[in-house]
Parts: structure tokens; C-alpha cells; sequence
């Protein structure tokens, strides 16, 4: 095998089915993030290169599919959102849970292929997140 000088980069898609369905996703996790950075669902789309749309009906298939209320709007602040305690909560839980994953990942990819292996940073996650 011919080595390269350059580190390769992992790839990761992690999601929780429950039910044969999807339950919570790396996609839908990242939408709740950009919402707690930005404040807006409209920023948050924009930033993730997703119709508002689209946005907006990932965000309501996943409170139907958790059963509570990831976002509220922000009184008196036109269209600006928070998270709620549940969706902090299980934003904050499911992104420590992609990180440690993605850290194992990388770790026993590089051990099996004698090859440096750098996260993708297409989410914005580092591993002190």
C-alpha cells in the first residue's frame, strides 16, 4: 500500500431510529445548533445550504417524532427563536454522543490503515465539543 503524505478525512452519518423510523439525526441536531447560534431559523438554513422550508419542516418532524418542543419563539422579537430545555438538552446530548463517535472513529481508522485521519469539520464540531 502506497502512503500518502497527506491525512485522510472520516465521514461520518449517525442517526437513532426508533420504531424503523428516524428519531434524532446529525442533520436535524445541526439545525437545532444553528437555531441556539444564530437565533433565527432563517440564518440557520441559510447557514446549513437548506430552504427555509425545508428548515422548517425537518424542525416540525422532529418535535412530532420526540414529542415535545425543540424551539419557541422569542416574545416581542418578530421571528427570533430559542431552544427550549428539551431541545438544549437533547441537542446538547446527541452532539456529545456524535463526537465521541466520530473521536472512536477516527482513532481506530487510523490504527487499522497506519494513516493520520482528520475529522471532516463539515458540522463545526471539534472534539472539545
Amino acid at each position: 500500500m502506497t502512503k500518502r503524505k497527506s491525512g485522510a478525512t472520516l465521514r461520518l452519518r449517525v442517526w437513532i431510529e426508533e420504531e424503523q423510523d428516524l428519531y434524532i439525526g446529525i442533520g436535524s441536531t445541526l439545525l437545532l445548533k444553528k437555531i441556539d447560534e444564530l437565533g433565527s431559523l432563517k440564518k440557520a438554513s441559510e447557514e446549513l445550504g437548506m430552504s427555509y422550508r425545508r428548515a422548517w419542516g425537518k424542525l416540525k418532524k422532529t418535535e412530532n417524532r420526540v414529542g415535545t418542543k425543540l424551539v419557541t419563539k422569542i416574545p416581542g422579537q418578530g421571528q427570533r427563536f430559542a431552544l427550549s430545555d428539551e431541545g438544549r438538552d437533547l441537542m446538547e446530548r446527541f452532539l456529545a454522543f456524535y463526537v465521541d463517535v466520530e473521536r472512536y472513529a477516527r482513532k481506530r481508522a487510523s490504527e487499522i490503515l497506519e494513516k493520520e485521519i482528520r475529522p471532516s469539520h463539515e458540522f463545526g464540531l471539534s472534539d472539545t465539543e
